[in-house]
């Protein structure tokens, strides 16, 4: 059977693809419970009834939605996705601008969310109970307080409009400009950053305080180890531990963050794609959008997971008896 770690690996693989396929059909069934096709939706009110059934007939709606589905699911897992129902392009080409707007703000908000979470975490940890700790705990409890949409808002209302610092809204921006536009990204990425860091901060400052008030930690301060190699090779591993477990969870979390970001600052990323499909009744588009964002999420869930369980042994080695 191989070893534990690979064991593990497969088990969860296999419970990634079972709940991928659980989503996929999940979605396909709310979309059929929805008003309407696509036929009906797209100019309802100049085609008749017999130009909407040959409309449906076109694109394939008069065939059952069983069949519909397992003919989407056989090619999807091929990589091809179909084509859509509104525009009548692949499907494929049609996200791909989007995903990458997406998936540039979701990497900014990692980079900036990690080494935020670990210095705010460590510096309120390292001096529990200072006036720099209750700070950053206070400022963390209230920036998770705050729903995604409610700081957005706010910070569009007085940052953009009242202060006019910086812009209120990406409309008209097209998705290759993005970077060459930093300004438009500050806001979206301080109302991604600050929800979702704000639960790591609070973690990693309790298992710092817990870590340095283990006998190991004394024992190697008396043998005079420097802190930095102190703090590095025995207290982060170890303090980092259930930070790293929240960061799966938070990494669902920074998802529905990009998603609710995109549609207050009318981004031209995923979400604006996924609102639109949803409007037309646009299967094929709406099922790859959920498919891909689902692989990506299991994918880093797995990842989290499996960092965790090689982090285990390997930071409890070395420590000073």
């Amino acid at each position: 059977m191989g070893t534990p770690f690979a064991r593990f690996l497969v088990r969860r693989t296999g419970i990634g693809v079972g709940q991928l396929l659980v989503l996929a059909v999940l979605v396909f069934v709310l979309s059929l419970l929805l008003p309407g096709d696509a036929a009906d939706v797209q100019n309802n009110d100049v085609l008749g009834a017999d130009q909407r059934a040959a409309a449906r007939h076109l694109i394939g709606l008069d065939v059952a939605p069983t069949q519909r589905f397992l003919a989407w699911l056989g090619h999807a897992v091929t990589g091809d996705f179909g084509v859509s129902y509104a525009s009548g392009e692949r499907v494929g080409g049609l996200i791909a601008g989007p995903f990458l707007t997406t998936g540039l703000m979701a990497v900014l908000a990692l980079a900036l969310l990690l080494p935020t979470a670990v210095t705010a975490g460590f510096a309120a940890g390292l001096r529990p109970g200072s006036v720099r700790d209750r700070v950053i705990t206070s400022v963390s409890i209230g920036f998770d307080s705050i729903p995604d949409f409610v700081l957005a808002v706010l910070l569009v209302t007085y940052v953009a409009l009242e202060m006019n610092l910086l812009p209120a809204t990406f409309l008209g921006t097209e998705p290759d400009t993005v970077l060459s536009r930093p300004e438009y990204l500050v806001l979206p990425l301080i109302v991604m950053v600050a929800r979702v860091a704000a639960p790591l901060v609070r973690l990693v400052r309790a298992g710092v305080v817990d870590v340095m008030a283990q006998p190991y930690i004394a024992q190697a301060r008396r043998l005079g180890v420097r802190r930095r190699s102190l703090l590095a090779r025995h207290v982060a591993p170890n303090a980092l531990g259930p930070a790293l477990q929240e960061l799966g969870r938070t990494g669902d979390g920074l998802l529905s963050g990009v998603l609710i970001v995109e549609a207050v600052f009318v981004m031209p990323g995923i979400a604006s794609e996924l609102i639109g499909a949803i409007g037309n009744r646009d299967d094929p588009v709406i099922l790859a959008i959920v498919a891909i964002t689902g692989v990506l999420a299991i994918a880093i869930n797995l990842v989290i997971d499996l960092v965790g369980q090689r982090m285990v042994p390997w930071s409890a080695a070395g420590l000073p008896r």
